[in-house]
């Protein structure tokens, strides 16, 4: 239940009382704190998801599963 409470916390913040959350390095915002951290790691830092099978690269950890699962739908990685 407490996790429940929090999470409508967070949506109301985000949706219904416009809380942002800013980077300071560029004019990005985002609703949720962790979208604005994998904004600066991936923008400003230089974070990269590499691929242990090829030379590719992601920015986002998703990019990198998408990128699996489609180039290598048949191998368990």
């Amino acid at each position: 239940q407490a996790s429940a409470q929090r999470s409508l916390k967070k949506h109301k913040e985000s949706i219904h009382e416009g809380v942002k959350y800013s980077c300071d390095q560029c004019e990005y915002h985002a609703t949720k704190q962790g979208h604005l951290k994998r904004h600066k790691e991936s923008i400003h830092e230089g974070v990269k998801y590499s691929c242990n099978q090829c030379e590719y690269q992601a920015k986002q950890p998703g990019s990198l599963k998408t990128h699996k699962k489609t180039q290598y739908k048949d191998k368990r990685y």
